[in-house]
């Protein structure tokens, strides 16, 4: 008896990984990888246990290291991992996938000390004018504000924008600068999908700025901040500022997982196609394809060659449990840090080491606790 149920159970293996390629295109198709341990030529090193959902981490011209929690929360380190201090948002919307979600630096951040925060917030004011939906009953939102660190604090808190659609789950956050100086939001669709395609609503976009908030006259439509749009959730952005290139993850719903090169103005299909899975595509496909699912999150260009990574794209997944590194030219693929479980962000300093922080913790259950790791160049 047993040896039937092996058997079909088989079959329901081979039919499903049949279904799975026969719908996704198989030049973009990645399948989960075998575990592999991180580069012999490379050592990591924990150098900060006890994380409470950590979302973002970025290394300052000075080796600190800035971390935030989705809890509202703002770690700054220095260098070697010690806990020089901890900042409250006092205004944060704490969700399982709400809360304080972004982190970047300002590209003259040497000069002007500038950090731009993207946080869930909950308003009691009047939202009818607001381009959050009208169906956003708890009158949540999400917001971008701008501080100044000084003395390993934040002054001078400002918001650039506000009243951006906001909901538990689906809030993309990643923000990053382009090469042009501007500054590019992720918004997600708020699970209301359909808002995705319309123009008239922030959600299921990528929305572009001037770093004081103001809209640049450049953007591709008028007097609007969205560069891109037809997005599920993004939650990576990474600019390859050689090639004036962007590029983006984004979670799917069932698989179908994708990384995009993002360019203005344009349609990235989302709810009506996914993956460039329609014979004759209406929207831009996706440059990187993956199913099943390994809900690639942060993601970086990384202009060193230390570690040997220069020009590659470093990925970190959630699903996947490791880290991975992409050719963007010759489309290679390798997992290259596994065993420490879901990673959430990546960064790079000037010297070349990488950061990564974990995302164990779980939201519901309450339960483990999140790192930051160190990948060096071993000895």
């Amino acid at each position: 008896m047993k040896k039937y149920t092996a058997i079909i159970i088989g079959i329901i293996v081979v039919m499903i990984s049949i279904y799975t390629i026969a719908n996704t295109p198989s030049e973009t198709t990645i399948l989960l990888p075998s575990p592999n341990m991180e580069d012999r030529e490379s050592a990591v090193k924990v150098i900060a246990e006890g994380l409470e959902y950590p979302t973002n981490i970025v290394v300052l011209p000075d080796e600190r290291i800035v971390l935030t929690e989705q809890t509202g929360k703002i770690l700054i380190f220095n260098s070697n991992g010690s806990l020089l201090n901890t900042i409250q948002l006092p205004d944060t919307y704490f969700e399982e996938g709400a809360g304080l979600l972004g982190l970047t630096t300002d590209p003259l951040f040497i000069n002007n000390h500038f950090l731009y925060l993207y946080h869930t917030y909950a308003s009691s004011n009047d939202t009818s004018n607001s381009s959050s939906n009208s169906s956003n009953n708890n009158k949540i939102f999400n917001k971008v504000i701008r501080a100044q660190e000084k003395n390993n604090s934040l002054i001078d808190l400002q918001t650039i924008i506000e009243n951006i659609p906001a909901s538990k789950l689906h809030n993309g956050g990643a923000i990053k600068f382009g090469p042009d100086g501007k500054l590019y939001i992720s918004v997600g669709d708020t699970t209301e999908s359909e808002l995705s395609q319309n123009l008239s609503s922030l959600a299921g976009k990528i929305l572009r700025l001037n770093s004081n908030g103001t809209i640049p006259n450049d953007n591709p439509f008028d007097n609007s901040p969205i560069y891109s749009y037809g997005h599920r959730n993004v939650v990576g952005i990474a600019w390859d500022f050689n090639n004036n290139t962007m590029y983006a993850t984004e979670a799917g719903s069932t698989g179908n997982d994708e990384i995009n090169i993002i360019k203005s103005g344009e349609n990235y299909g989302w709810p009506i196609e996914v993956c460039g899975n329609l014979e004759e595509s209406l929207f831009i496909n996706a440059e990187f394809c993956f199913t099943p699912s390994v809900y690639p999150s942060g993601i970086i260009i990384s202009n060193s060659s230390e570690l040997n990574y220069y020009g590659k794209l470093l990925v970190a997944t959630i699903k996947g449990e490791h880290l991975r590194s992409i050719d963007p030219i010759t489309k290679d693929q390798t997992p290259i840090l596994t065993g420490y479980g879901k990673i959430k962000d990546i960064t790079e300093d000037k010297n070349g080491s990488l950061y990564i922080i974990t995302n164990n913790r779980g939201f519901f259950d309450d339960s483990g606790s999140d790192k930051i790791l160190k990948i060096i160049r071993n000895g």
